[in-house]
């Protein structure tokens, strides 16, 4: 990181843009907010607000412009915040290439956590994350539950770090061999890199987002992470993922080989990639195409799904999703609630995400 620092002004890295101090060294519990973004000016002026809007307001907000061309920096130096920063490359670096960009900006801070440009930050997350690890001092990064919303911003499903019923309510700690256990199939943090917020000095330890990964790079970083820390986990929804089809995540050309080249770094005897997880993602991508009305590319998705999963249930979807894809839309959404949010969530994050909806 050091090395990146050097770097950081050099015109084949990047410049500075708006008001990075030279020297950026927190006061302890200082956490430094990292949003790495790419022509997403709009969403991610949204996720810049839930940021500056922590109840936890020791914090500094750096974003890593990826090389915009959509007036992102000129709309950011709308904010009256100095607390918020802007560092930009001149050609996109990747998705790893900008959090690293970015950590290099500030490295001060007890604390570094992520957040991507189109999600949003309950105004709780950083307080109770930072709670939850100081009661559970064996856990040097945290994570909480999230949600997905659509592009009408209402909520489309739930995700948990764990499914199983928690010895305690609000604040867990899951060891590092259950973790490991959890993140050995897919990326099982909930909202991935939009979630995490980790000690500063740990980081350092397992080093920074691998570059030569097109998609995974955060759940390689947690297994890194996994391998030396138990973590604190929120059982709350205090992260929302918007689902939409620009995200990397839709693109099965890069994320699959990534999701392979991840397994077999991490679990070199366990054999290949299972072909459920490419059945799992093929399903994800299909919900998200019937969202944006696309219906021949959803009904491939599942048709590729029900071949990759050996599940023939897939089929009635692919034909469903060819003649009525609204109907499918509507069904999906109530069977993802039903399946996945835990009882009182709903009205939870209803209570900080209803207000994005109706502002």
């Amino acid at each position: 990181m050091a090395a990146l620092r050097r770097c950081l002004h050099c015109p084949a890295v990047g410049k500075l843009i708006v008001g990075v101090p030279s020297c950026m060294v927190g006061s302890r519990g200082t956490v430094v907010v990292i949003i790495p973004t790419f022509n997403r000016r709009d969403v991610l002026l949204d996720a810049v607000r839930s940021v500056l809007a922590q109840s936890y307001s020791d914090l500094r907000c750096v974003v890593a412009d990826n090389g915009s061309t959509d007036g992102t920096r000129a709309a950011l130096a709308s904010f009256q915040d100095d607390r918020l920063s802007v560092v930009a490359h001149e050609k996109p670096l990747g998705i790893a290439g900008a959090r690293n960009f970015g950590l290099a900006a500030d490295e001060g801070g007890e604390w570094v956590a992520f957040l991507d440009s189109d999600d949003l930050w309950a105004p709780t997350k950083l307080a109770r994350q930072l709670a939850a690890m100081a009661a559970q001092p064996e856990a040097r990064w945290a994570v909480c539950g999230s949600v997905t919303f659509a592009v009408d911003m209402r909520v489309s499903s739930a995700a948990r770090l764990v499914d199983r019923p928690l010895a305690a309510p609000g604040e867990v700690l899951i060891g590092q061999q259950e973790l490991r256990a959890l993140l050995k199939e897919e990326n099982h943090v909930p909202g991935g890199s939009s979630n995490v917020i980790v000690q500063r000095d740990l980081l350092r330890k397992v080093g920074l987002f691998c570059t030569d990964l097109l998609t995974c790079e955060d759940w390689d970083m947690w297994l890194r992470l996994a391998k030396k820390s138990a973590i604190a986990y929120v059982d709350s929804p205090l992260v929302a993922c918007r689902s939409w089809l620009g995200q990397s995540s839709a693109n099965s050309v890069d994320f699959i080989p990534s999701a392979a080249e991840v397994r077999a770094k991490n679990f070199p005897d366990d054999g290949p990639l299972p072909r459920s997880y490419s059945a799992r993602w093929e399903r994800d991508i299909a919900r998200r195409q019937v969202a944006a009305g696309q219906r021949w590319p959803a009904a491939r998705s599942y048709l590729r799904a029900a071949w990759l999963g050996r599940a023939p249930g897939q089929l009635a979807y692919a034909l469903a999703t060819a003649t009525s894809p609204q109907i499918v839309e509507h069904r999906l959404r109530r069977l993802e609630i039903s399946r996945t949010m835990p009882a009182g969530w709903k009205d939870e994050v209803e209570q900080w995400l209803g207000p994005w909806r109706n502002s």
